[in-house]
């Protein structure tokens, strides 16, 4: 009996109609992010320096928190390291943040599912991590998503309560509350260091 091939994308399939099986099974042309929006592929260019130099300092902020807060966080990441599958939704996302907290459970792949999204905005993908973003987030069952908004210079951060978010934005010097992270430390602000001002909001 034959076995079949999966199928390939790239780029000239942007707005191209998929089941979330034929997502999954997909094999992926290199230099672009692949995502799929109820039920149509969305294929943008990988990230360039603002957009990566935001998420390294998220990271090195987390991982100093980690470093002080033992036993919280099992691990973090992004990009393809957490793949966000809503079979009803026909959505399959790739966060820039996940963080997978100790004790977290294992989906039905074996997958600890992380209690806590991220998204850095850019000017492409604003409507995405705005509007369509959060809805399915909360239907994944993510407790935290925040939204970086470097062009805003802020961080918006939505918070589970029951089958809805609860919001709060947050800016410059003020600490970010995180309830999924108690005491983590950092400022909007130190997330945009090193970051140049003529580059916000080109990241896709």
């Amino acid at each position: 009996m034959a076995t079949a091939v999966a199928a390939r994308i790239g780029p000239t399939d942007h707005g191209r109609s998929m089941t979330l099986d034929e997502f999954m099974e997909s094999e992926t042309d290199e230099g672009c992010r692949y995502e799929l929006a109820r039920g149509v592929l969305e294929v943008t260019e990988v990230p360039n320096d603002p957009h990566g130099q935001v998420v390294s300092n998220l990271y090195r902020a987390l991982a100093r928190f980690a470093e002080r807060c033992p036993g919280v966080v099992r691990r973090f990441g992004g990009g393809s390291e957490f793949r966000i599958w809503l079979p009803g939704m026909a959505t399959g996302r790739n966060p820039d943040l996940g963080v997978v907290l100790q004790g977290a459970p294992k989906d039905q792949r074996g997958r600890r599912v992380p209690a806590l999204v991220g998204e850095v905005v850019s000017t492409q993908s604003a409507v995405r991590d705005y509007e369509a973003k959060p809805l399915e987030y909360l239907a994944f069952g993510v407790l935290e998503y925040w939204i970086i908004d470097p062009s805003k210079r802020q961080v918006t951060i939505l918070y589970r309560d029951g089958d809805v978010w609860r919001e709060q934005v947050f800016r410059d010097d003020h600490a970010l509350v995180s309830l999924v992270l108690p005491d983590f430390a950092t400022t909007p602000a130190e997330l945009w260091i090193d970051v140049e001002e003529d580059d916000l909001g080109e990241a896709p």
